[in-house]
């Protein structure tokens, strides 16, 4: 169980106090007595604020990887490119399927 720390972004594994499990928040305080607990600020898809949870204990959220880009390779004259981001997983994409999707086809 990776621990939460201010502002970082997290996800209920569980329902709580009204909130859906899946639902994603900030942590916007991090209490450490009596007991590791967490104030989190629940927001929509779009980023505007639901509501605030509070008292969430670690083992009902979960604290998703923070993934980086580690590479991006252009190949096949630009039509295509590999990347790979910082925890291995290595992905290809082709410049009209990309293109594409950014223009809502």
């Amino acid at each position: 169980m990776t621990k939460a720390k201010r502002y970082d972004t997290v996800i209920l594994l569980e329902p709580f106090d009204g909130f859906q499990k899946g639902e994603k928040g900030a942590v916007v305080e991090v209490y450490t007595t009596p007991y590791e607990a967490y104030d989190i600020e629940i927001v929509t898809d779009e980023g505007k604020t639901k509501g605030l949870a509070e008292g969430v204990r670690p083992e009902q959220i979960e604290v998703p990887p923070k993934v980086r880009f580690a590479s991006i390779h252009v190949e096949a004259e630009g039509t295509r490119a590999t990347i790979q981001f910082s925890d291995g997983t290595e992905v290809i994409v082709r410049a009209e399927e990309l293109y594409a999707q950014s223009r809502g086809r």
